[in-house]
């Protein structure tokens, strides 16, 4: 979705580069926001970023094996994310996280595939203030929202 706010932007964008350097080496790559994501659903869209294990195919125009999945919200998207695309990435195994950032204050919310083999409400952890960091395992990756919210301005009762 094309269009959003300057604050989404430098948020996505500091959790791509964030990814990179991270992933930089290993077998799986950060990808977004142009790159499809094909779900169990049989929906597709595109994310703000996205972290993809499968083999790499220059010519492919969607995610081989999308393994971690990120949404920043906005006000007019929120609901869609947390509820139609959680059943969509819950309908497509190879997705380990689903991971929710806020733009408006630094709140992330993280669901992991959990024993059961579902993303839901339960399996879920609420990540709040600036030195929080987030574990995604089946990535090796962990994200500092200090970074993630690197450039935003918040109140200081906020963080």
């Amino acid at each position: 979705m094309g269009g959003g706010t300057l604050a989404h932007d430098v948020i996505a964008n500091n959790l791509r580069r964030e990814l990179a350097v991270q992933l930089r080496g290993g077998r799986c790559r950060a990808c977004g926001p142009d790159v499809k994501v094909a779900t169990g659903t049989g929906n597709a869209g595109y994310l703000d970023a996205l972290i993809d294990c499968g083999r790499f195919v220059p010519s492919a125009l969607q995610a081989q094996e999308p393994t971690v999945v990120f949404e920043v919200l906005s006000k007019s998207t929120a609901w869609i994310d947390q509820n139609l695309k959680l059943r969509d990435y819950d309908a497509t195994p190879t997705i380990m996280h689903y991971v929710l950032i806020s733009q408006d204050e630094p709140r992330v919310m993280v669901y992991t595939r959990g024993d059961d083999g579902r993303l839901d409400l339960r399996a879920a952890m609420l990540l709040t203030g600036v030195d929080a960091t987030v574990d995604l395992t089946s990535a090796g990756v962990v994200l500092r929202l200090a970074g993630l919210y690197e450039a935003m301005e918040f109140d200081p009762s906020d963080s």
